[in-house]
């Protein structure tokens, strides 16, 4: 394929449009789907798993685990990853960390953030790697 197709969009890449229908999918289907993968390669549905791990597959994780991930980041990240998500996961959030924790992210979660859009986005990311860490070392279960 030429660099001209490639650039017009044309080039199709098979492993992101797989992401991008897992990112897509109900939590029951994108499980199954990926426990299929995973009986004929283990390490594929791995990677797929982390990579279509998003910011707003954390809604879908217990109480305990968000407690987990949480627990190991800055107040400031989660103030500034928080901004743009649903306020009943804020709140979530807020109630299930530490109180001086949750105090200091709210400060930053009550900001004027919208001219912080890549920082709210970095801050995001940020939450995903801690969680695909953990899980990578079998502390928590994505």
């Amino acid at each position: 394929m030429s660099e001209s197709e490639s650039q017009n969009g044309i080039f199709l890449n098979g492993k992101q449009q797989v992401i991008e229908l897992l990112q897509a999918m109900n939590g029951a289907e994108k499980e199954k789907l990926l426990n299929n993968i995973g009986l004929k390669n283990a390490v594929m549905a791995q990677e797929l798993r982390e990579k279509s791990f998003s910011f707003a597959s954390l809604t879908h994780l217990p109480d305990s685990l968000l407690r987990d991930i949480f627990d190991r980041i800055n107040p400031i990240i989660i103030g500034l990853a928080l901004y743009h998500a649903p306020v009943s996961f804020q709140r979530k959030v807020l109630s299930l960390i530490e109180r001086p924790t949750a105090e200091k992210s709210f400060e930053i979660l009550n900001q004027d953030l919208s001219s912080k859009r890549l920082e709210c986005k970095r801050a995001e990311e940020k939450i995903i790697s801690v969680a695909i860490q953990m899980s990578r070392r079998h502390r928590i279960n994505l």
